[in-house]
């Protein structure tokens, strides 16, 4: 799990780099790059990691990532079909220097500046699919589209914040204990796992590790474990008919008063809700 740095092409005769991405299941490693990055996923489901935080995702989310976030979407293991997304990185520069502080853009920088980390529209397939469709466009249309597509998102009320800004990718040059952590929870989710465990796979007494996740990832060990097994069970609920008992069962929890309570602390939703929602 340690992040990758994507080279973004970036030539004399494009501001805006466009990608596709179509295959049978998302497979690019947790990288970052210095650009900023709006990502339309049009099919799949599975886990998305965007810095610390952790949460399943599916089709129709759209996501912007601000620079220098860690972040990948894993599909889900018992997916059926493939995956496709759409995704456009730009620099800073990318209408020149100091271009959002003109009076035109104010809403643009609004919207960058609080995109801490990374920031999901909700209910937005329409502007999702007015990103994939500008992959078509002339690069003059293309640019001006783009510009437009931004300004609607500025105005978005739907919107939930992906994360806080996080040391990661400078932590991750010297310290290789988030490495090991990351690819502990990814393993072995599903049976009980302690902080105490965690820090003697460290090398760390349980007060030096707690401290030093916290600081990290913005937050407790043991709130970022129930968030990664509250994502792997969104997977099994929508991906699969077992019932919400063996979901729970699957994904570490063997209390189901408390599954219930940390599902719903971290969807707003019970299972079932979740379930029913994301099958309408």
């Amino acid at each position: 799990m340690k992040p990758i740095l994507e080279h973004v092409p970036n030539t004399q005769q494009q501001s805006l780099f466009f990608n596709e991405y179509d295959k049978k299941v998302f497979s690019f490693p947790w990288h970052y790059h210095p650009q900023w990055e709006l990502t339309y996923i049009i099919s799949g489901s599975g886990t998305a990691y965007t810095g610390n935080a952790v949460r399943h995702y599916s089709a129709g989310e759209l996501v912007l990532l601000a620079p220098n976030i860690p972040h990948c979407w894993k599909s889900d293991g018992n997916a059926k079909t493939g995956v496709k997304s759409v995704y456009a990185q730009w620099d800073n520069s990318f209408l020149g220097d100091n271009w959002l502080d003109k009076p035109e853009f104010t809403s643009i920088k609004t919207l960058f500046e609080q995109c801490y980390s990374g920031l999901s529209f909700i209910n937005c397939d329409a502007l999702g699919e007015k990103l994939n469709g500008l992959r078509f466009k002339s690069p003059f249309h293309r640019t001006l589209g783009f510009v437009d597509l931004l300004h609607e998102l500025s105005l978005q009320q739907s919107v939930m914040p992906l994360g806080q800004q996080t040391n990661l990718c400078q932590d991750f040059a010297s310290d290789k204990r988030i490495e090991t952590i990351l690819e502990y929870i990814t393993q072995y989710y599903d049976q009980k796992i302690s902080a105490k465990e965690m820090a003697q796979l460290v090398n760390m007494t349980p007060v030096s590790f707690s401290k030093y996740f916290t600081r990290t990832f913005q937050k407790p060990f043991t709130q970022f474990l129930n968030e990664f097994r509250v994502s792997q069970a969104c997977g099994l609920l929508v991906s699969t008919e077992l019932t919400v008992e063996q979901v729970a069962f699957q994904t570490g929890y063997q209390n189901m008063s408390f599954f219930h309570r940390q599902f719903k602390s971290v969807t707003e939703k019970t299972p079932n809700h979740f379930r029913e929602s994301y099958l309408e």
